[in-house]
């Protein structure tokens, strides 16, 4: 297969697929795509291909789609451009409910095509290195895990991030779904799973802007993860710490360390790389699927698991109600 024609549908986070396109031979960027039209010529002209407001018209001109818009178009784009006979990459989360995913997962086979979820945390390569080190079983089995991922976003009442029937849920679903994946992928199947959620420090949202989640293993491991939107101060102690009998990983930034009786060593130093674009890795793995015919690591089905605990703890959380700002 020569090169693929390729588009990018919605230029936000849709930016770094484009330039990570644009970087690899296997790609032929075509078209991009955004209802904001001054902002779809500019990268247009910045990227050396044409720009349109319009992503249907583009469908007879494209292999594959990378879709990067708001999560309630999710199903009914990837299912237009499914239907049409194109390869998509979707941005994360998959769809606003299992329905919704599994008429997805089902129409790609139908129309034997590709479809892949752009977990892009999975596919770094000091994430890749971090695996690599707890699968070898060299440091014995994981117990717990801990994740750490507080940001501050800015308000936005009353646009489609604010409205849960139009993000899927909260932080959790939006934000916090790319660690649900990367915990399951590192640790294996959730047998347990429940979480906390409150609107306080985050109001203009109708669903959780900060959450803890809490999930068990079936290897007995057990697991952390804090998200939020609302932490204008922090000062995480890193991204993840995972323990094993034997020793502690220490993820911060994009660093790999292990801590053993030994002392403390480094495992991936993201300095020694230069990764010029986090979006490379999985954008080639995509490719390269399209090529070869095997199937995406985060297909339909794959990336199905997350969200499936994602609601099992929102069932958990509606139990009790989110939390409100008190006086």
């Amino acid at each position: 297969m020569g090169s693929i024609r390729t588009a990018v549908v919605g230029l936000n986070l849709g930016m770094g697929h484009v330039r990570a396109y644009k970087a690899l031979e296997q790609a032929d960027l075509r078209w991009v795509v955004d209802l904001d039209e001054e902002k779809a010529a500019k990268a247009a002209e910045e990227y050396e291909c044409r720009y349109t407001t319009d992503w249907t018209s583009i469908l007879d001109d494209v292999d594959a789609v990378s879709i990067c818009t708001p999560h309630h178009l999710h199903y009914p784009q990837t299912m237009q451009a499914i239907e049409a006979g194109k390869h998509v990459l979707l941005e994360k989360p998959f769809a606003n409910t299992e329905e919704e995913c599994l008429k997805l997962i089902e129409a790609a086979d139908a129309n034997n095509v590709k479809l892949m979820l752009a977990y892009v945390v999975r596919y770094m390569p000091h994430m890749r290195r971090l695996k690599q080190a707890i699968d070898s079983g060299e440091y014995g089995v994981p117990f717990n895990a801990e994740c750490w991922v507080e940001a501050y976003l800015q308000p936005r009442p009353g646009s489609w991030l604010a409205q849960k029937d139009k993000l899927g849920g909260g932080v959790l679903f939006s934000h916090g779904c790319h660690y649900v994946d990367a915990l399951m992928w590192l640790l294996g199947t959730p047998t347990r799973m429940t979480a906390m959620g409150t609107r306080a420090g985050t109001e203009w949202l109708e669903s959780e802007g900060t959450s803890h989640a809490l999930m068990q293993f079936e290897s007995g491991a057990l697991a952390h993860l804090v998200t939020s939107w609302g932490m204008k101060y922090r000062e995480t102690p890193a991204k993840y710490h995972i323990h094993t009998p034997k020793a502690a990983f220490i993820v911060k930034g994009e660093q790999v360390d292990v801590i053993t009786e030994e002392g403390r060593k480094t495992l991936y130093d993201p300095a020694e790389t230069k990764q010029p674009n986090i979006f490379l890795p999985e954008i080639e793995h995509f490719l390269d699927c399209i090529a070869t015919g095997r199937s995406p690591e985060t297909d339909g089905r794959d990336s199905l698991k997350s969200l499936r605990a994602i609601w099992r703890m929102y069932e958990e959380q509606d139990r009790f109600g989110l939390g409100e700002a008190r006086l």
